[in-house]
């Protein structure tokens, strides 16, 4: 263990002095996870998502693949019977991220801008090819997927909720309502899943409305629809908010004797911290009682450097909602 610390502190060294190489590895990491996300969606979306003649079912994604599905139903009530489904889905999504996009740029940060253009563009590109390969049709004609429609919206909202945690966990997203629910999160300090959730359902009841209209005598459908449409946005929004840590918050609570455990804990990390003076109920002895909140990515780190200081000091971890104040998190470039 020591030995693979002693390699990665090298390592991080190394790139600190060599700043250019340092970028160059980020950047092929975050497009690698882009075209990676990419990919995921387009499965899910494709697989499980569009509707096929033989399901006769369909699930609404939400954010602008959702919207895509609304204004292609729109096109259809208009009487545009003969569009391609999966081409006009494909350049709806990418003309509907457009102005998106430049608020990402404007609001978030440009390297965040970027790589969610590059996740948008793999993405159309995906959706249109996977069904010339022919990955699509073999996947869903399968009897366990036509015959299910919960196993489809279960499948659909994994891939999608993986999809959009991967690019969260590289400081990008997969555009559209993605974009807006992390700037919400980012501005209040809490988790994404739950902004997703009050946009999309939004989104869900037009698609069901727009069902109604275009067959009043089937409303069986829409209701059907939407019910379904509701595990797949569960199910992302569990996914998302489990994988995405960046807005996770938590509260320590660390009891020692040492009267430099404060002073270091702060050195090492961007956060205050508020002591309190107790004493030990068994020993008697005084105690230094350190709260401090950090972001759940950082637990491990506080407790090892703790452990350092005070081999004995007793730490308790506590989850948080929401925290109101300053608080550092490193921003999104």
């Amino acid at each position: 263990m020591k030995k693979t610390q002693k390699i990665k502190k090298k390592i991080n060294d190394f790139l600190y002095d060599h700043y250019i190489l340092r970028d160059v590895l980020s950047s092929s990491k975050a497009l690698f996870l882009s075209v990676l996300s990419a990919f995921i969606f387009a499965i899910g979306f494709n697989c499980f998502v569009t509707p096929f003649e033989e399901t006769g079912l369909t699930i609404v994604t939400g954010g602008v693949s959702g919207i895509s599905q609304n204004i292609f139903l729109i096109l259809q009530l208009c009487g545009l019977k003969n569009l391609n489904i999966y081409d006009a889905q494909s350049i709806l999504y990418t003309v509907i991220n457009i102005p998106i996009i430049i608020f990402a740029y404007l609001c978030i940060g440009k390297k965040f801008a970027i790589f969610t253009i590059v996740n948008v563009v793999t993405s159309s590109i995906f959706i249109s090819l996977l069904p010339v390969w022919g990955v699509s049709q073999a996947i869903a004609s399968s009897e366990f997927i036509m015959d299910d429609a919960f196993i489809r919206s279960l499948f659909a909202g994994m891939c999608t909720g993986v999809a959009s945690a991967i690019a969260f966990v590289g400081d990008f997203s997969c555009g559209g309502i993605d974009i807006f629910t992390y700037y919400f999160a980012l501005k209040k300090s809490t988790s994404v899943g739950k902004y997703a959730v009050m946009m999309n359902g939004v989104i869900v009841a037009l698609h069901a409305i727009l069902l109604f209209i275009n067959a009043p005598s089937e409303w069986e459908e829409p209701v059907v629809s939407t019910l379904f449409s509701i595990v797949y946005l569960f199910v992302v929004s569990l996914i998302i908010d489990y994988i995405n840590v960046r807005n996770k918050k938590v509260q320590l609570q660390i009891i020692s004797p040492s009267p430099y455990m404060s002073e270091i804990l702060v050195a090492y990390f961007p956060h205050g911290a508020t002591i309190m003076k107790g004493k030990g109920a068994y020993s008697g002895a005084d105690r230094n009682i350190i709260t401090m909140v950090v972001s759940s990515s950082e637990v491990k780190t506080v407790v090892k450097v703790a452990k350092k200081v005070d081999i004995h000091a007793f730490i308790a971890v506590t989850p948080l909602n929401q925290v109101f104040g300053n608080f550092f998190i490193k921003p999104v470039e």
